[in-house]
C-alpha cells in the first residue's frame, strides 16, 4: 500500500532500513536538505524511535507527515499513531505543520489503469493529534515501565474482542465456560465477577434469556437441543430440486479489474450441489476461476443456467451469496431480470442455529457452519490445506497474482481449493439431512 502511494511522489527518496534506530536517524537526518519527500525516514528522541511513511517538505523549512494505512476512514487509533509520531520528529527538531492520513477511497471505480489521486483519499488529521500530543511523552514513560514490569493483571472483558493476546489471557478459562453464551458478553461478565466460570455451575434462579436458557441446559445434560416443530416449517419450506450454493470469494485493497473498487467482494470460485428430487443422487458442478481474466462474466453465465427456474437455492448465511451476486448484477444489468426471479428462491442453513430451532453443545456458543457440521455429522475441516474461507482467499491471491509461483504449487493450491469448497456444500447437505432426522 505504502509502495503505491509513493508514487504520488516520483521525487520522493527512499531511506533503506538499518536496524539500529541510531543508524537510521543519522541517515534521515542527512536526507533532510535535500528537501525532497522522504519515504519511512525513521527519527528518535528520547526513548521513542518512529518511522514516517512519508515525509514532504513544504514551505519556510517545514515538512508535512503522510500515514498511509489500508483502511477506507480515519480510525481513533491513527490520530495516537500520528501524535506519538509528531512528538518524535519535533523533539528531533524537524519541524511539521501539518498530519494527514492518506486512505483508500471505497468508492473509487477501476476503469482502465489505477488513478491514484482517485483511489486515494488525503484526511487532515492535525487537530486531533495536536489534542493528544500534550499527553504523549506521559503514556511513552507508562509504556516503557509496563513493558520492564511485571505482566498486568487486567481482568478479560468486552476490550479483549479484537487483542492478539486473547489466546493467552483466556487460556485459564474451563471447558464450557459462560462466555460460550450467545450474545454481547455482559452476562459472562456479571457471571464472572460473581466467581461463576462454569456453565453447569450457573445457579436455577439466576435470571437467563430464552436462547442462554437453551445452551445452559444443553451443556448441562451434553445433550442437543431440539425445537422440532419450528425444525419441520424450515424444512417444509423447501422445493426441490435442491441447489446447495457456495462462493469463495477476493476482496483486493487494490482492484485487480475494471469496474471494481477497494475491498469489494469478487467471486472466483463457486462449488455446487443439485438434488432434483427426495433420495435422488446428488449433481456436483464447480468452477475456479483460471485467474488471469475477471471471474464474474463466466459465474454469472453459469449460475444462470445451474440455478434453473424453480426450487430452493439453499446457502449458509445466504445474505453473503446474495450480495454477490446482485454487485454482479449492477455490472452485468442483462440478468436483472433473472436475478429478481431468483433471490426470493433463496434459503438460509443458517436460520436454524441463529435461532435456536437446534443447538448442540459441541457448538460452543458458535453458529459458524465450521463447527456445526463437526457437531451434528462429524465431518470435520481440520487437516484440509485450505480449510476456511480467509486461507482459500489468501491462497488464491497468491497464486494468482504473486510472481515467482511455480506451475506445481499453483496446481496444488487449485487442487485444495476445489476440495474445499465442495466441501462446504456437502457439508450444508449433510447438515439439512441431520436436521430432517432431528426434527
Amino acid at each position: 500500500m505504502g509502495e503505491l502511494a509513493r508514487k504520488l511522489f516520483p521525487e520522493g527518496i527512499r531511506i533503506e532500513r538499518e536496524e539500529d534506530p541510531a543508524k537510521m536517524n543519522k541517515k534521515s537526518l542527512e536526507a533532510l536538505p535535500a528537501r525532497k519527500p522522504l519515504f519511512e525516514a525513521g527519527f528518535t528522541y528520547k526513548n521513542a524511535y518512529a518511522l514516517a511513511d512519508i515525509l514532504v517538505p513544504v514551505e519556510e523549512g517545514a515538512w508535512d507527515l503522510i500515514e498511509v494505512k489500508s483502511a477506507v476512514a480515519v480510525k481513533e487509533e491513527n490520530y495516537f499513531d500520528a501524535a506519538f509520531q509528531k512528538y518524535v520528529y519535533e523533539g528531533s527538531g524537524i519541524k511539521l505543520r501539518q498530519c494527514f492520513l492518506m486512505h483508500l477511497n471505497n468508492q473509487y471505480v477501476r476503469r482502465g489503469e489505477i488513478e491514484l489521486n482517485e483511489l486515494f483519499i488525503k484526511d487532515e488529521i492535525t487537530a486531533g493529534v495536536d489534542n493528544l500530543l500534550p499527553k504523549m511523552e506521559e503514556e511513552i514513560i507508562k509504556t516503557i515501565s509496563m513493558i520492564a514490569g511485571p505482566e498486568p493483571d487486567i481482568q478479560i472483558g468486552k476490550q479483549c474482542r479484537d487483542c492478539t493476546l486473547k489466546d493467552f489471557c483466556w487460556q485459564f478459562l474451563p471447558e464450557d465456560h459462560v462466555f460460550i453464551l450467545k450474545g454481547k458478553g455482559e452476562v459472562a461478565i456479571d457471571l464472572m465477577e460473581r466467581g461463576i466460570l462454569k456453565l453447569k455451575d450457573i445457579p436455577e434462579d439466576y435470571e437467563l434469556s430464552a436462547r442462554h436458557a437453551i445452551q445452559v441446559q444443553s451443556h448441562k445434560s451434553q445433550r442437543a437441543f431440539i425445537d422440532k416443530d419450528s425444525l419441520r416449517i424450515f424444512v417444509s419450506n423447501l422445493e426441490y430440486p435442491l441447489y446447495f450454493l457456495d462462493f469463495e470469494t477476493i476482496g483486493p485493497a487494490i482492484p485487480v479489474y475494471d469496474l471494481t473498487r477497494p475491498y469489494q467482494d469478487i467471486p472466483f470460485q463457486f462449488s455446487l450441489h443439485v438434488v432434483e428430487k427426495e433420495g435422488a443422487r446428488p449433481v456436483h458442478y464447480s468452477y475456479l476461476a483460471p485467474g488471469d481474466i475477471d471471474p464474474r462474466p463466466e459465474v454469472m453465465k453459469r449460475l444462470v443456467k445451474l440455478l434453473g427456474s424453480s426450487g430452493s437455492i439453499i446457502a449458509y448465511s445466504a445474505d453473503y451469496e446474495k450480495k454477490c451476486i446482485k454487485a454482479m448484477v449492477d455490472i452485468f444489468p442483462e440478468h436483472a431480470g433473472w436475478f429478481e426471479e431468483t433471490v426470493n428462491r433463496f434459503i438460509d442453513l443458517l436460520i436454524p442455529f441463529r435461532k435456536f430451532f437446534y443447538y448442540h453443545p459441541a457448538q460452543e456458543g458458535s453458529a459458524s457452519m465450521k463447527e456445526v457440521l463437526p457437531a451434528l455429522t462429524g465431518i470435520s475441516y481440520d487437516g484440509m490445506e485450505i480449510g476456511n474461507g480467509g486461507a482459500a482467499r489468501f491462497e488464491y491471491m497468491r497464486v494468482t497474482f504473486e510472481k515467482g509461483v511455480s506451475e506445481e504449487d499453483r496446481r496444488r493450491v487449485r487442487a485444495a481449493l476445489e476440495k474445499y469448497c465442495e466441501l462446504d456444500t456437502r457439508g450444508m447437505m449433510e447438515i439439512l439431512q441431520a436436521l430432517k432426522q432431528a426434527a
